[in-house]
């Protein structure tokens, strides 16, 4: 007890500690997935464990605010703002090495790295999440949910395109299990209906815009546009193609990193003038230097000149990256 009480000392009066060592450790994890290396499934599997806490947490209030209210308050919202702070602060490295230049990707990431800072500012934690417990069970799911989407493919292998079905359903059901206790928080029969509409509209929002949240847990190391292939070695990177060199056709390279063991399919779409074609294929993580995939097109329409554009996709639309070349009339 006194090892408890030392440790919940220290980390009371630095509360800085913890959010920078979550933060540390996400980044550990991200550099090992990039390396195909097993510990990174370890550390992946110990920031989850924080979820059993999060799932829990309203009954544990319940029982300790029927012996000691204001004591037990205390506890659990500091145990629940720590944990909070761990699942956010670890995921954040992840998701911010999947992000691509893209204004949908970067305003997801962007609202995750608010949540985890408003996970730290005391004051603004207290009126805004904690002050109530509809808003303690939203946090809590959007925190549980970030982590699943990002764990779920390192520790156990699920494909990022189905993380993202799981993860919002699990999440779902929790959010049912306290229905009760959400709705008796709230004293109005409008907030009530507010947010009984915003528990279901907020999952089918993010569903919608699956596309917009980058995949965590894989990373292009290397992409190119190019007109040779030798095995698996691309050839020299081309951006600008004479559309009388068509005729031997283009070939879009990726190298993809992915935790060991995941099998994951990701798409080739080639985009010009509205125009789209998909070509699927699959990889295998655990390669230090990415798993070697790549597309060749050879037939081109009449009218090839202009733009054309080649993204690197996963089955739901999340963006791992970006090609463009031009051809020229």
């Amino acid at each position: 007890m006194s090892l408890l009480r030392r440790l919940f000392h220290i980390a009371n009066r630095r509360r800085w500690l913890l959010p920078a060592i979550s933060f540390a450790a996400g980044w550990v994890g991200f550099l090992l997935v990039r390396r195909g290396e097993e510990v990174a499934r370890i550390i992946a599997l110990l920031a989850l464990c924080g979820w059993f806490w999060l799932l829990v947490e309203p009954w544990v209030r319940r029982r300790l605010e029927r012996r000691r209210r204001r004591v037990g308050n205390f506890i659990v919202n500091f145990v629940s703002q720590s944990l909070q702070q761990e699942l956010l602060f670890f995921s954040l490295p992840l998701l911010i090495g999947a992000t691509q230049l893209d204004a949908g990707q970067l305003a997801f990431t962007g609202l995750v790295a608010a949540a985890a800072l408003l996970s730290t500012i005391d004051p603004l934690y207290e009126r805004l999440v904690a002050s109530q417990a509809a808003r303690r069970m939203t946090f809590h799911a959007f925190c549980s949910w970030i982590a699943a989407l990002v764990v779920l493919p390192m520790v156990l292998l699920v494909p990022v395109e189905r993380a993202l079905p799981i993860s919002l359903l699990a999440v779902g059901a929790w959010l049912l299990l306290t229905l009760p206790l959400s709705l008796y928080s709230l004293p109005r029969w409008r907030n009530r209906a507010a947010w009984l509409g915003g528990m279901i509209a907020v999952p089918l929002m993010f569903w919608e815009l699956r596309g917009q949240i980058p995949a965590a847990g894989l990373a292009v190391t290397d992409a190119r546009v190019t007109q040779t292939i030798d095995g698996l070695t691309p050839g020299t990177p081309v951006r600008r193609i004479r559309q009388a060199d068509l005729a031997q056709g283009i070939v879009a390279f990726a190298a993809i990193r992915a935790p060991a063991g995941l099998s994951q399919q990701v798409v080739f779409e080639w985009r010009h003038n509205g125009e789209r074609e998909q070509i699927a294929v699959e990889i295998h993580g655990g390669r230090e230097d990415g798993f070697r995939a790549y597309s060749r097109k050879q037939a081109f329409p009449t009218d090839s000149a202009g733009l054309w554009t080649v993204d690197v996709l996963t089955p739901q639309a999340q963006l791992l990256r970006r090609l463009r070349f031009v051809v020229e009339g």
